[in-house]
């Protein structure tokens, strides 16, 4: 009988033993983590991987990416970050320039007849104080010369189609632009625009959050040409499109689909620093605040995409003539 007892009780050491040996199973990875972690695996910007740590401390990649940040920090290499919108190549291979397509112009015809243009690659819409709204599209842009073809579909001059031509000098342009309507004669009569503030780079990773509160905040990754919300809750798709991005004027459109769909526009300014979006508002009147690159840490409310789960390693010790595990 006692030899008995020595063995069930060397066998439960032995378990014991042998339980406390084996590591913990690893943190629970979560598709989130994942996204984002391909989203900035391939970047060479030190802030990508601090926004990653800031997002997953303690995550699976973690120890890599604290790697990369020491790396990277150490030796800088150039911004790992998104395109600019637009770019002399998507508008006019101009062999005598490298000049960028325009962003926004300021184009009048006259003294009171001001309109804003504003581009999104060769792509562009011009508002005229009377609400008039015109379809553009860039035809020629660089350094010496600019051709503007525009028509009109709603509103009073439905139908009106213009060709804009100037010559070029720094940022002002000054030329002759030609209507032709349906059933009138061409007029031709001169206009002369200015060209805004170019485009600003587009980040890669983003942090952002609609009020700021608890589980109104993302992180939003640039891919496939507009971000993902990979935060986002569980059943809902978020994406942001771009449609400006100057430090003057940051227009970004939200479709959301899923549990809560619906459609919303966001309007704010590029801050002096260039890391955050201030002054953002939403059409209903809510704010909104976005930060990357060494101010992504700044946005607060940012939701947590999934909990985090540790596991409790198991710790054996002896108790009279048996051996108690928890």
């Amino acid at each position: 009988m006692l030899k008995s007892l020595w063995v069930i009780r060397w066998s439960l050491v032995l378990i014991c033993l042998v339980s406390a040996a084996t590591p913990p199973p690893l943190r629970a990875q979560t598709s989130a983590e994942t996204a984002l972690w391909n989203a900035v695996k391939d970047s060479k910007d030190a802030e990508d991987y601090k926004g990653y740590l800031d997002k997953y401390p303690d995550g699976i990649y973690a120890p890599l990416a604290k790697r990369r940040v020491t790396q990277y920090s150490a030796h800088p290499s150039e911004p790992d970050s998104a395109p600019a919108i637009a770019s002399s190549t998507q508008v006019q291979a101009a062999p005598k320039s490298s000049a960028s397509a325009p962003v926004t112009m300021t184009e009048c015809e006259g003294t009171n007849n001001c309109a804003t243009w504003t581009f999104l690659g060769k792509q562009g819409t011009g508002q005229w104080p009377s609400g008039e709204t015109a379809s553009l599209t860039v035809e020629h842009f660089d350094a010496d010369s600019v051709v503007i073809h525009r028509a009109d579909s709603t509103g009073p001059s439905a139908g009106l189609t213009a060709d804009y031509r100037g010559t070029r000098k720094g940022d002002r342009i000054a030329g002759e632009f030609t209507v032709l309507r349906s059933g009138a004669n061409p007029v031709t009569a001169n206009w002369y625009a200015t060209i805004g503030q170019s485009q600003h780079a587009l980040p890669r990773l983003m942090h952002g959050c609609i009020r700021c509160e608890p589980g109104y905040g993302g992180t939003f990754v640039w891919e496939n040409d507009h971000y993902t919300n990979v935060a986002a809750p569980e059943g809902i798709h978020e994406i942001l499109t771009v449609e400006s991005f100057t430090r003057e004027s940051v227009i970004l459109h939200m479709t959301r689909t899923g549990r809560y769909s619906g459609t919303d526009v966001m309007r704010g300014q590029i801050s002096p620093q260039g890391n955050t979006i201030v002054n953002g508002v939403l059409k209903d009147g809510r704010t909104f605040h976005m930060a990357w690159g060494d101010a992504i840490d700044t946005v607060p409310g940012t939701r947590v995409a999934d909990p985090v789960v540790v596991a409790r390693p198991v710790v054996c010790y002896g108790w009279f003539f048996t051996v108690v595990c928890e």
